[in-house]
């Protein structure tokens, strides 16, 4: 199992994967100057043919702007859009309600693909 470390303080993500599973440690906070590396760090994972599942673990989070919670919108999609499932795992209650409150536990990405990134041709 390779980890890498990224780590732009007061930002620090670590990847890891385990088995088919890629798995993203963030600690600090997500906000527009962390937002570039925390795509750049996931991104390979999602890209993996081996990966089946991308699964954040928020545990440390101290923060979640909007920035960040866009780019949280976007690694969704791109899961999706690569067929890999996505999670988010040990959000604080802070991170929660950020979450909560723009609708991301309810965001249903393979709708909103179909709905906007498809091209027209494919839409019904």
């Amino acid at each position: 199992m390779s980890a890498e470390a990224y780590d732009a303080s007061p930002f620090t993500i670590r990847t890891r994967r385990e088995g088919t599973r890629f798995v993203v440690l963030c600690r600090g906070e997500v906000d527009v100057t962390t937002c570039d590396m925390f795509f750049a760090a996931v991104l390979p994972g999602i890209a993996d043919a081996g990966t089946e599942r991308v699964t954040i673990d928020m545990a440390e989070v101290t923060f979640l702007s909007a920035s960040g919670l866009r780019i949280l919108l976007l690694l969704l999609c791109a899961s999706h859009y690569n067929g890999k499932e996505f999670d988010l795992r040990s959000t604080p209650p802070p991170v929660r309600r950020v979450l909560d409150l723009f609708g991301f536990t309810t965001f249903k990405a393979g709708l909103v693909w179909e709905a906007t990134m498809l091209p027209r041709t494919s839409r019904s």
